[in-house]
């Protein structure tokens, strides 16, 4: 008998109530932690995904500034971990 971990049955299960629709966006959000590090994340979460521009909300202003300074960076890794196409990144601060 194969065992499959919690956390892939986890993955399976999101991205079956997701749908194709949203299925691009699920995996954006599920690998923000590793793309952007425990403490950023902690900080920061995307919210929407529309025509290959994600949209993340922010905590703050101090926050905004460190995500900007690694926009690039972050659309890199976003894009070769999750094999998705990300242009741009818009960052807004919480309300």
């Amino acid at each position: 008998m194969a065992f499959t971990s919690l956390s892939n049955i986890k993955k399976e299960i999101i991205n079956k109530i997701a749908g194709d629709k949203y299925k691009s966006f699920v995996n954006l959000y599920q690998g923000w932690k590793e793309i952007v590090g425990p403490l950023l994340a902690a900080k920061s979460h995307p919210f929407h995904l529309k025509d290959s521009i994600l949209y993340v909300a922010v905590e703050n202003n101090s926050w905004l500034q460190e995500l900007i300074l690694r926009k690039a960076d972050i659309i890199k890794q976003l894009n070769y971990n999750t094999g998705e196409e990300i242009k741009d990144i818009i960052f807004l601060i919480k309300t």
